[in-house]
């Protein structure tokens, strides 16, 4: 067979199968997609809410416009994509959206497949009192009887109650069970939870009762690890800096709300997060200035007393020029000696392995250093984030242990410019107190009242020289903070991105789906296991062994087809059909001694039926036929078919009876019998004798045909040992009642052993309508007056 042909068949048996199970098919879909239909239809409806920021990469040295304003080296520093899409899920910044938000108590109504989260829309609201523990995680069932009256129910396995104002859990409660009726406005208090419940004005008792509704309580902690479970912060593409933000909610108007604080409070935390430094710097100069203050007042004060008592007009010119000298030179050593005492911090600091970020405002600005003013603001950065990870309990994450790493070598890079940078300012240092010493020599060999005013206005011109450099300090600060802008600008506000659940053209699709692979899942298991021929095309789709006929029904159950008194045209003109195949047959004896041999899969297949009415078809052609029922283990052929059974097969084989006794004659046909006798108790044994192949041989001589009707194979081995004698085995195929896989152990186990000699007979075809008609039709007109 080709395999085009091969394939063509494949196609064929597919299309059978396909057509037989068609009403399982049917029913199957319809019911598939009718739930799937009910499911779109009552099922929890989730949405998806979605906005877009994006994130302002700031590179340590890059080029920005701020960077021109007074001040703005207090935020120097980098702001990177990757830590900006970390810090966007943490979880104390959804601890601050929650704590914004009013979303303590949760109200729910039942429904058939899921709990509608009510929000604004219950008909009932609840008031906390926060000052008590309260009972969270658990639903508190609520049936409103009227306006004045509703009963609360609570059910405990087992939940904690929670503190809100130290947000901490303070103990839990197990088995506990509680039923009361309370009026709308009263206090509910016991030793788990402390609230107060109202009904809604305008609320339409008629529609609520009868409806079951309930409400939970939440911390702030349960909140933040839903929001966080349903928050999905992702880029908007590999190379951008455009952040897509969406959260899944089962209320759009909650979910939005929370979405708006959300991006809100990002805004907001980060600008707080650049304008700390500024705010810290701020306080510390507006510390220096009362102290400043206090000592220009007091320098100011004793100039203008010391004028006053000694009535001093003027000074000469050296003096003043000296007193300008020592001005500016007592300034440089102000300034060198607070950049020595900085340095010195920082390498205290550093040597102590303390975290430096607190003392990053007041020291950093005063390094004039900008390579360690990188350095700084690069370790305070890497602080930042080392922090938050810990803040994340992520411990243990590898990102953890290369930024330890990448702090360990920048601490000693720092640590190395920080003493070159603290031997170079205090050797300009010694230089400086070396040109004061010439100085104050100077000074103290003019007048001893020219000496004294110089010292005094000295004072008062540093004091006043500090006092102006520290407001304008405080200025630029001012100026930062007023220019600064957050790394956050939203480019898309919360809004609604479509349903995310129930997804109902993929719903009815999944279960159009299973709808087809459940039967044919079934229609495979069938196929495999139970599976029955169900006509001549369906046989041939599965087997490749000829069949040499097919046996129609015959009606109302008549057995022998050949009786004058019977009328069954087309169950008898199948026989005859058959007898004519058998002249196509290739026999090894030409006219006589040909040995037909029944078997079958399994009883009830009619193997019996088809022997007794193929042996009475070759009788009427005037053919000697002889019929043995072989079946030693039950005798069907003999107790159904036989007339008289009194001797037969059983004692022959065992020499009880000679071959002519047991031998039994139809009168007025030339079909002979020979029964089973009594069964014996070695039937194997008896068949696979001597005397058995001998009868066979006797019987060849004496007779044209031998029809063997033996116990089917899947029962006994007789029908093998028979087979080997046998010109012909026909094995019985009862449509819609054999199983394939059984007949096909069967027929190939027949195939091995036998060869050639075994073919397929059909038994129990239904015929169509048309096709009896047409017979009928035809037969009665041919014979108006017999009676087949």
């Amino acid at each position: 067979m080709s395999t085009e042909t091969e394939e063509i068949n494949d196609f064929k048996s597919i299309v059978s199968k396909l057509t037989k199970y068609w009403k399982l098919y049917l029913i199957s879909v319809t019911i598939a997609i009718g739930i799937g239909v009910v499911y779109n239809k009552f099922s929890e409806p989730l949405v998806s809410i979605g906005s877009k920021v994006v994130v302002h990469e700031n590179a340590r040295n890059s080029m920005d416009p701020a960077s021109f304003m007074p001040g703005s080296e207090l935020f120097s520093g980098r702001n990177t994509f990757q830590n900006s899409l970390i810090s966007l899920n943490a979880r104390p910044l959804l601890e601050k959206v929650i704590s914004k938000l009013n979303f303590s108590v949760f109200y729910y109504q039942k429904k058939l497949l899921y709990d509608q989260n009510l929000y604004t829309s219950s008909p009932f609201q609840v008031v906390l009192d926060r000052n008590y523990l309260q009972l969270t995680g658990i639903q508190m069932h609520i049936e409103i009887k009227s306006k004045e009256l509703y009963t609360l129910t609570v059910e405990v396995d087992e939940a904690p109650l929670h503190n809100f104002i130290s947000g901490r859990n303070e103990q839990e409660v197990y088995d506990w069970e509680y039923k009361h009726t309370y009026r709308f406005g009263d206090p509910v208090e016991n030793e788990n939870f402390n609230f107060t419940i109202l009904l809604k004005d305008g609320v339409n008792l008629d529609k609520i009762k009868g409806q079951k509704f309930y409400f939970v309580t939440r911390s702030n902690r349960q909140l933040v690890n839903d929001y966080k479970d349903n928050l999905l912060i992702e880029a908007t593409q590999v190379d951008a800096t455009a952040v897509n933000i969406s959260l899944v909610a089962n209320n759009y108007q909650q979910g939005k709300d929370f979405l708006d604080k959300y991006v809100e409070t990002i805004i907001e935390h980060d600008l707080q997060r650049k304008n700390h430094i500024a705010f810290s710097t701020i306080d510390f100069i507006d510390q220096q200035l009362d102290e400043v203050f206090d000592s220009l007042s007091l320098a100011e004060q004793s100039l203008q007393d010391f004028k006053t008592r000694r009535q001093v007009v003027d000074v000469n010119l050296k003096a003043g020029q000296i007193y300008e000298n020592l001005q500016l030179i007592n300034v440089e050593k102000d300034q060198m000696e607070a950049h020595v005492n900085n340095l010195e911090f920082l390498n205290e600091n550093f040597q102590k392995d303390e975290d430096f970020s607190a003392h990053s405002v007041t020291v950093i600005s005063d390094l004039n250093n900008q390579v360690l003013n990188d350095l700084l603001n690069e370790y305070i950065n890497l602080v930042g984030r080392v922090n938050h990870l810990l803040e994340n309990k992520q411990a243990k994450s590898p990102q953890l242990r290369e930024l330890n790493f990448q702090i360990s070598n920048l601490k000693n890079t720092i640590l190395v410019n920080l003493q070159y940078e603290l031997d170079a300012s205090r050797l300009a240092l010694q230089q400086i107190d070396q040109k004061l010493r010439t100085l104050n020599s100077e000074l103290n060999r003019l007048p001893e009242t020219q000496r004294n005013l110089t010292s005094f206005e000295r004072n008062f011109r540093l004091n006043d020289e500090i006092y102006t450099f520290l407001i304008q300090k405080r200025s630029e600060a001012q100026i930062a903070k007023a220019s600064n802008l957050p790394d956050y600008e939203i480019i898309d506000y919360p809004a609604y991105e479509g349903m995310k659940a129930p997804k109902e053209a993929r719903n009815i699709a999944l279960m159009l789906f299973l709808g087809l692979l459940l039967p044919t899942v079934y229609m495979l298991i069938h196929e495999a296991y139970f599976e029955k021929v169900s006509d001549i095309d369906d046989y041939r789709l599965g087997f490749d062994s000829p069949v040499l006929g097919q046996i129609y029904l015959s009606a109302n159950g008549h057995k022998k087809l050949f009786e004058e008194d019977v009328s069954q045209p087309i169950a008898a003109e199948a026989f005859r059909k058959l007898r004519t195949n058998l002249g196509f047959w290739t026999w090894p004896h030409e006219k006589k001694g040909r040995i037909i041999l029944f078997t079958s899969t399994m009883p009830g297949e009619g193997k019996t039926f088809c022997s007794y009415n193929l042996g009475h078809a070759l009788g009427t052609l005037g053919k000697k036929v002889v019929i043995l029922d072989f079946d030693l283990r039950k005798g069907d052929l003999s107790h159904n078919f036989f007339g008289k059974k009194e001797h037969g097969i059983s004692e022959y084989l065992s020499s009880q009876l000679t071959l002519d006794d047991v031998i039994q004659k139809q009168e007025g046909s030339n079909v002979h019998y020979i029964a089973t006798g009594p069964l014996p108790p070695n039937p194997s044994e008896l068949v696979e004798s001597e005397e058995c192949l001998e009868m066979l041989q006797d019987l060849r001589k004496k007779y044209d045909y031998i029809i063997a009707d033996t116990a089917p194979t899947s029962v006994t081995a007789e029908s093998l040992s028979l087979g080997r004698v046998a010109d012909l085995v026909m094995v019985v195929l009862r449509v819609n009642y054999t199983l394939k896989k059984e007949f096909t152990e069967v027929l190939n186990e027949l195939e091995d052993s036998l060869g050639k000699k075994v073919t397929v007979l059909l038994n129990g075809v239904k015929a169509s309508r048309n096709r009896y008609y047409n017979y009928s039709s035809y037969y009665l007109k041919q014979n108006p007056k017999k009676n087949v």
